[in-house]
């Protein structure tokens, strides 16, 4: 088998590995660049040809790893779509929105005149996610399925988000089996909702991410910090915003709330979800079982993620209203990082007085609002406006989806056999060069970074695969 590295190489966005067995040419993930606009440009200029594509294997639904699918379809990629059911219902409403996105940003570009093209056209629209969503096919975990002559797929749990698997690929090269596996995103196995990443007993060759190769993330728990920095607000009738990713932390987010006001270990105030994604993600997350550890006791309730205080908005309309609401009460919205949607107007509204706080719960991006308002700015620019930031700043560590070094490490031991290679990919160079390093002196496994456009062939007569590179894709 070849498989050559799309996306993801030296960076942590733009997941694609383009694979090929005997005259079988397949995609494991499709995800876009994201990030700086010399990324996203990379987006328009394909490597390959979609329409020569068998099949496409998805890991999860998160756009990083599904995003280009679209684009794809709308080049002429007509091939099934392979998943578990979690990562399609994901999808449906993932691929949606940033093709929503894509249009708002085409839309503006030619208001602004802000692009080199008349008129500036999006990357892919509404119908060509509604259009590519049909191909999907769903295939149940744990099972291996055929997929062409001498070639069987097997997805198992990865514990990252709802549906997120490892990929496995079993295939026959000289009469001998092999087995070369696809982390995707791996979980921590410390999430308050979604069950630990299967160990896997195998592998010959393993495609590993990195993106916290070179970090450990705290092990407090983050309910006790949450505790303490929600009370400090709602007790002098604060409001309180927490931005989140819609699929993943908010679930994590709402699950701590609900406890702890089950607890009475905070005031039983009104909780806002204001993202129409996070309120479908929320039912999602709770019908997929196979995935998480909750208790179900009312799905319609959405128990037990959602306290009895829980209100999801419906319209812009509903949102801005309760921007002018006065406390005590909670407001989990999107985006994560503060680079638009409905948290924008609620920013605007709060963070000019000292009773309310902003509580971030996830990772925030070098030039993201959320970044510099995390870093101590005292102003930032909002809809055109100097907004002056009085309102308290808190973070929470320990809610990441990705699994850091150390969980990496310990999810390696426990392979009973040692992989021929270990390829490491969607990390940025310190992660990747850290848990290189750390895997070769913990184990003495062969391992080896994926470069842009390099190339991994299994198929040879010596102890070790073939291993070739394209740099031409990394600036010198």
């Amino acid at each position: 088998m070849k498989l050559k590295f799309m996306g993801a190489a030296r960076t942590v966005t733009g997941s694609k590995t383009l694979c090929e067995h005997e005259n079988i040419k397949f995609l494991v993930d499709a995800g876009l660049f994201q990030g700086s606009k010399e990324n996203r440009l990379r987006n328009w200029n394909l490597d390959f040809n979609p329409k020569a594509l068998d099949f496409v294997i998805l890991t999860h639904a998160h756009i990083d790893h599904s995003g280009l699918l679209p684009k794809l379809y709308r080049e002429g990629m007509r091939c099934p779509i392979f998943c578990t059911k979690g990562t399609f219902e994901l999808c449906e409403i993932l691929l949606k929105d940033s093709a929503h996105l894509q249009e708002e940003d085409a839309a503006y570009a030619n208001k602004t005149g802000h692009s080199r093209h008349k008129p500036a056209l999006p990357l892919y629209n509404t119908q060509d996610a509604e259009n590519v969503l049909t191909l999907f096919k769903i295939l149940p975990r744990d099972e291996w399925n055929e997929l062409g002559k001498n070639l069987q797929l097997r997805f198992l749990r990865s514990g990252h988000i709802i549906g997120s698997s490892f990929v496995q690929l079993k295939f026959l090269e000289q009469d001998i089996s092999k087995i070369i596996t696809f982390s995707g995103d791996i979980g921590s196995g410390r999430s308050q909702i979604l069950r630990a990443p299967v160990a896997i007993d195998e592998t010959d060759y393993l495609i590993l991410e990195s993106t916290y190769g070179d970090r450990v993330q705290v092990r407090v728990t983050p309910e006790e910090s949450m505790q303490r920095y929600l009370q400090i607000v709602l007790n002098r009738n604060g409001v309180v915003i927490i931005p989140a990713f819609s699929v993943g932390r908010t679930q994590e987010v709402l699950f701590l709330i609900n406890k702890l006001m089950q607890n009475k270990k905070i005031p039983e105030v009104p909780v806002f979800v204001d993202s129409p994604m996070s309120s479908s993600a929320n039912y999602i997350y709770l019908h997929n079982k196979e995935d998480h550890i909750l208790k179900i006791e009312n799905e319609q309730l959405l128990s037990p993620i959602a306290p009895p205080s829980y209100h999801e908005t419906k319209s812009v309309e509903e949102s801005k209203r309760i921007s002018k609401q006065s406390g005590p009460m909670i407001i989990v919205t999107a985006s994560g990082m503060i680079t638009g949607g409905r948290v924008m107007h609620h920013l605007k509204d709060r963070l000019p007085h000292p009773e309310n706080g902003i509580l971030f719960v996830g990772y925030q991006a070098e030039e993201t609002k959320g970044r510099l308002i995390l870093d101590g700015i005292q102003t930032i620019r909002i809809h055109h406006q100097e907004i002056p930031i009085k309102a308290d700043i808190f973070n929470i560590d320990g809610l990441s989806a990705h699994g850091d070094y150390l969980d990496i490490l310990e999810w390696l031991g426990k392979l009973k056999k040692e992989p021929k290679l270990i390829i490491l990919n969607h990390g940025e160079n310190r992660s990747l060069k850290h848990l290189k390093l750390l895997i070769e002196n913990e184990y003495h496994f062969n391992v080896t970074i994926a470069e842009p456009g390099g190339e991994i062939t299994t198929l040879v007569t010596s102890q070790s695969p073939s291993v070739t590179s394209d740099r031409s894709h990394i600036s010198p």
